[in-house]
């Protein structure tokens, strides 16, 4: 079987994936491929991945939300790309997503408080809890089981994967981001270039980390927002671990040059 170079993006809902396979589509045309499920839980295992790839010879671009480590083992190489964002900044974008852009609203369906309350109604069941560490801790080759683990191993899962990666992203530096990204893939895609580009943005990206969490501090209450960043307590550690990720990659870029 002829080797292959073949990148994959685990397009995380609401962590900047839209630009990312805006620009995987500009490079590569019909050369990339968007798949998803037809039911919004469903998950595809590594071997349902492989055979994806294996199925789609022509392809060299492959994004989906649906798509959980370990990383396919194929006859050739894998770019595995993985955005992490800020989880407090997220849920803010995953609310004006589900309950505005996605309805077709002016203005959102109800407050931001009731979005979050409804989400936290079931304990880790929607995208707005743990969500990041929950989908990037699995290791299981079969199926999805990273809710059967403790939380310790959770952490230590999800984070161990980011470190194993030769490109993680950060959303809220994602100029930065794109740029290594480009580092990373030319030497196997030559012709690969990282232009700038914001797809299915939400909110205004000049406006700080900071301040943007004082925001949503404010706009929640003292009570909720503690809730909120209680239980993405997990979705934290790895949101910090991705941007030291990030920044020793940086490190190793400029050592190079």
């Amino acid at each position: 079987m002829t080797t292959r170079n073949v990148i994959v993006h685990y397009h995380i809902f609401k962590n900047a994936g839209t630009s990312v396979d805006h620009l995987l589509k500009k490079n590569f045309g019909a050369q990339w491929i968007s798949f998803d499920g037809d039911s919004p839980g469903n998950v595809f295992s590594t071997q349902e991945l492989e055979q994806t790839i294996n199925r789609e010879q022509d392809k060299v671009a492959f994004s989906s939300h649906q798509i959980v480590p370990p990383l396919p083992e194929i006859a050739g190489t894998v770019y595995p790309i993985v955005f992490v964002r800020d989880p407090i900044d997220r849920i803010k974008s995953a609310y004006l997503f589900e309950w505005k852009k996605q309805l077709g609203l002016d203005q959102p369906k109800g407050p931001f408080k009731d979005f979050v309350a409804e989400k936290f109604s079931r304990n880790r069941t929607s995208s707005v809890e743990e969500f990041q560490s929950l989908r990037l801790s699995n290791i299981n080759r079969e199926k999805y089981k990273s809710r059967q683990c403790s939380d310790e191993e959770i952490m230590e899962q999800a984070c161990g994967f980011l470190s194993s990666l030769p490109f993680v992203g950060v959303v809220d530096e994602f100029d930065r981001s794109i740029s290594l990204l480009e580092s990373y893939l030319q030497p196997a895609f030559p012709e690969f270039r990282a232009a700038q580009v914001t797809a299915n943005v939400l909110q205004d990206i000049t406006v700080s980390q900071a301040l943007k969490r004082q925001r949503i501090q404010e706009e929640l209450g003292a009570e909720l927002y503690e809730m909120v960043v209680a239980r993405n307590r997990l979705d934290e550690g790895l949101y910090q671990h991705a941007r030291r990720c990030m920044e020793n990659l940086e490190a190793g870029k400029q050592h190079a040059a």
